[in-house]
């Protein structure tokens, strides 16, 4: 039982890990700063994406 159980946590701390790094990617990507390029004393905003 003590193996199945060690499998189990594991499978359960990687969705867990998994869905944390999803979610943080997620919020990430969509955040207006990161698409903000920075060149000197102007600031080009992507007005590509919809």
């Amino acid at each position: 039982m003590s193996t199945f159980r060690a499998v189990r946590g594991f499978v359960l701390m990687t969705t867990v890990v998994c869905g944390l790094v999803a979610a943080a990617w997620s919020g990430l990507k969509d955040m207006p700063w990161v698409h903000d390029h920075d060149r000197g004393d102007v600031i080009w905003i992507d007005t590509a994406r919809g």
